[in-house]
């Protein structure tokens, strides 16, 4: 079974990942928005993670070509 990532690493995760959807997650994702998440969809495990910046990144993408 994979690991649950805390708060702090989740972050540090998405520093890492941060062009590639990460910036969302470590430019706005405050504590309780990271405690309200796992409450309603479970834990977050690095492959979780990034499953959510690539949807993010491919977010940014699609609504820069709007622009």
């Amino acid at each position: 079974m994979a690991k649950a990532m805390t708060y702090e690493e989740m972050m540090e995760y998405a520093k890492a990942h941060y062009n590639k959807g990460g910036d969302t997650f470590f430019e706005c994702w405050e504590r309780w928005q990271f405690d309200e998440y796992v409450k309603m969809f479970g834990p977050i495990t690095k492959s979780k993670a990034l499953q959510m910046f690539r949807l993010e990144h491919s977010m940014q993408k699609e609504m820069a070509g709007w622009r």
